[in-house]
């Protein structure tokens, strides 16, 4: 008999599955873990990738392409009497930029980090908003980008003003991170204890860090010694949502490339389950229909390791 299944998803941005294997970080390694192809992305910019993940499609052909994304961030961001005039400005001059941002940030008349909101229609086609309106799950999803994310824009625009800082003003900046994510988890805790049917919680680490901490033994040094302290800052969510019973999905958007220092076509997932035969995936656009199924209860028929 299936039985509706509580699901935990820890979403780590970044999180490069070469990097877990050389360094043999096992916390992430489940009782069944892989990778997820995104290369067929054109830009693999964070919530266009999450995007891809809640929805199931490819959202750069749905009207949810990098300029578009731009275009409705920015529209977003502006205090509702310029909404109208925005749109008018976008009408007669396109995408000529006037560079007065920061001027309506001074005047309160814009955010100087507006979200990255997909459209209502792409909302609907997430596999969260069909699992709570369809299917009456209760639902708690903390800052995912493309969903419902507030401060992950500001930490996107921040790092890049860091790296040639001092090691040590990139570590004092990680913490800073640090401090937002613990209080992301405490929340995560709090909705298992609360009883959420799925608790879906975003970190914007350990990217960050592989975008700081890229040069020289110190900072790789560095970075191997952050992958661990993220793992333990996660333990204590793991092991509460495994006292009840969760099923538990870590994954990752993608990965990263130290020598090229951009964002790699691969991303990582791991489960603390023996998945069914049914579980397949092979890139970022699988999870939608593999979580639906796996919250419908069914785990019968799980590959053996």
């Amino acid at each position: 008999m299936n039985t509706t299944m509580k699901i935990l998803i820890i979403g780590l941005d970044g999180l490069d599955p070469d990097l877990i294997n050389k360094w043999n970080i096992t916390f992430y390694k489940q009782k069944a873990y892989g990778k997820h192809y995104i290369g067929f992305l054109s830009t693999l910019y964070t919530p266009i990738v999450w995007s891809c993940f809640l929805t199931g499609i490819d959202v750069t052909k749905h009207g949810y392409s990098m300029g578009e994304l731009r275009r409705k961030r920015a529209a977003d961001g502006l205090h509702p009497i310029l909404k109208p005039l925005y749109k008018l400005r976008r009408k007669i001059l396109r995408n000529k930029k006037l560079f007065i941002r920061h001027l309506m940030v001074r005047l309160h008349l814009a955010d100087a980090y507006p979200p990255s909101i997909m459209p209502a229609y792409l909302l609907r086609k997430t596999f969260l908003e069909i699992l709570q309106k369809d299917r009456g799950f209760k639902i708690r999803a903390i800052e995912i980008p493309g969903y419902n994310e507030k401060n992950n824009e500001q930490y996107r625009s921040e790092f890049s003003g860091l790296v040639t800082a001092s090691i040590n003003d990139k570590i004092g900046y990680l913490r800073k991170v640090l401090i937002d994510c613990e209080n992301r988890v405490s929340l995560a805790i709090e909705s298992i204890n609360d009883g959420y049917d799925v608790v879906f919680v975003y970190l914007p680490l350990p990217d960050i860090a592989h975008h700081l901490l890229f040069k020289g033994l110190a900072e790789i040094t560095r970075l191997r010694q952050h992958y661990g302290e993220l793992a333990d800052m996660l333990q204590p969510l793991v092991d509460k949502a495994s006292d009840n019973n969760y099923r538990i999905l870590i994954v990752s958007d993608h990965g990263f490339d130290l020598k090229k220092y951009y964002h790699s076509e691969h991303g990582f997932w791991s489960l603390n389950f023996n998945p069914p035969e049914w579980w397949k995936i092979s890139t970022i656009l699988d999870f939608k229909a593999n979580i639906i199924r796996l919250s419908e209860g069914s785990i019968t028929g799980e590959k053996k390791t």
